[in-house]
């Protein structure tokens, strides 16, 4: 005796075995090099995939291929991140070095001028005292009008 509930679940499974097997021809005409994957989800995630109309093999294989192309976008943008920052630890530590060696230039500058100034100084004193005793040694050698030798 055959149960028609036996004849339903029978049917159901031959619809999806069908429906299965236009997926795999469908897919299978993209590409020869797939697999499967048999994975379990939640209820309300299951729930809102099946009420979109397109295959959830395709569905999935999307979802998966822009999860897993972001990811390595992400990962190559870290590491494109840390290495820029390890560059801007590079040049921060260069810029404080330069700029340790202004501000001691700065200062070598400052003592020179103030060295300079020191010197001119000198110079202008030494100046006046040549001139001075110039002025004292051309009084020396005039002789007055009426002295003749």
């Amino acid at each position: 005796m055959i149960n028609s509930s036996d004849s339903n679940d029978s049917s159901k499974l031959e619809d999806t075995f069908s429906k299965a097997d236009d997926v795999s021809k469908s897919d299978s005409s993209k590409s020869d090099d797939k697999k499967q994957l048999n994975v379990r989800i939640s209820t309300d995630l299951y729930q809102k995939l099946d009420s979109i109309n397109e295959s959830k093999g395709v569905i999935v294989t999307k979802a998966l291929e822009q999860y897993l192309d972001g990811e390595d976008e992400s990962v190559v943008s870290q590491e494109y991140v840390s290495a820029l920052l390890r560059q801007l630890e590079t040049k921060d530590a260069q810029i404080a070095a330069l700029h340790h060696q202004l501000e001691t230039k700065d200062e070598q500058i400052t003592e020179r001028d103030n060295t300079t100034k020191m010197h001119i100084a000198q110079v202008q004193t030494l100046i006046n005292q040549v001139e001075k005793k110039t002025l004292e040694l051309e009084d020396a050698k005039k002789k007055k009008w009426y002295q003749f030798w």
